[in-house]
């Protein structure tokens, strides 16, 4: 029983750990458009 827990936690922890650096915005980001834009 505890070990499917810590197993659990171990994943949450993961999980969270690599959508939080994902998620994180890049210092120098793609842009679209040659002009530093996007046209709507």
């Amino acid at each position: 029983m505890r070990f499917g827990i810590v197993i659990i936690a171990i994943y949450a922890v993961a999980t969270i750990f690599l959508v939080t650096r994902v998620d994180r915005p890049r210092k120098n980001p793609k842009r679209l458009t040659g002009r530093g834009g996007d046209f709507e």
